[in-house]
């Protein structure tokens, strides 16, 4: 099929097309070409060019390693963009991917990396912590509405600084506390060690037991009780001793007869 030639409609037609974004299925990574529909791609991908170059990549042994390097470069210029364009503000993920694009003509392209979507590679920043993902507000559902945001990772790096103090302080205490209670109860068994050792130990006393009836004695003893005078009193109400002698006293005894009376004198 012969060309365009320079200057007419056709050919016009076809550098305006060169020149706009061309859906990114039909781009060589490893070539660096642009292909406008499936039927240029996969005569691209049939040329001895591409082929030449694929085999040199297995002949190296960096056929495997391709498609990860591809990754990395990617995931590089993405975030380096993000922190220059925003920094730590929030976007549109698909609208920020769009300025990626236009950043620069030759940035590696999606589909040579080992991510199928951009859905799929922002999962992936979130999932490492790199960017904030949230679902945006857009009532459209078709719509990609994920929002990312930039995570400084000197600020995540102070707090983790912070939590990694705090959890070594804690562990810190429960150590100290531990040393504590065991230096109690090691204090609390030499205590008891030497309370048993300094307590005598029981003598036992030999029991002798006798065979045969016992007898019991029942005679008393002759025991005297003695009289206990009572004592004197300052306050007078126990007994005088004269009044306990008197007590004593034998009664009078009864006199047979007649009683005889003095004679009374008269002055």
């Amino acid at each position: 099929m012969a060309r365009a030639e320079i200057g007419t409609a056709k050919y016009q037609s076809k550098k305006l097309k060169m020149a706009g974004l061309q859906k990114l299925k039909f781009y060589c990574q490893l070539c660096e070409k642009q292909c406008r529909d499936a039927n240029g791609f996969k005569n691209h991908i049939a040329s001895p060019s591409h082929q030449r170059k694929i085999q040199s990549l297995n002949d190296e042994g960096q056929g495997k390693t391709v498609v990860e390097n591809y990754s990395e470069q990617f995931e590089k210029d993405f975030m380096r963009l993000l922190r220059i364009n925003h920094g730590t503000k929030k976007i549109n993920a698909n609208k920020f991917y769009q300025e990626y694009i236009l950043n620069d003509r030759d940035h590696v392209h999606m589909n040579s990396t080992k991510w199928s979507s951009l859905t799929s590679f922002i999962k992936y920043l979130g999932q490492r912590g790199l960017v904030r993902v949230e679902q945006g507000g857009s009532g459209n559902e078709d719509e990609f509405n994920l929002e990312i945001r930039l995570v400084d990772q000197s600020i995540e790096i102070q707090q983790n600084q912070k939590e990694k103090l705090k959890a070594e302080n804690k562990r810190s205490d429960e150590q100290l506390t531990n040393k504590f209670l065991e230096e109690q109860i090691r204090r609390g068994k030499e205590s008891a060690k030497l309370n048993e050792e300094s307590q005598p130990e029981d003598v036992q006393v030999p029991v002798t037991v006798q065979s045969g009836p016992i007898k019991v004695s029942l005679k008393s003893t002759g025991i005297t009780k003695k009289l206990q005078r009572p004592s004197k009193s300052i306050f007078g109400d126990a007994a005088s001793d004269d009044e306990v002698e008197a007590d004593k006293k034998p009664e009078p005894k009864e006199t047979k007869g007649k009683i005889k009376f003095g004679s009374i004198k008269k002055h």
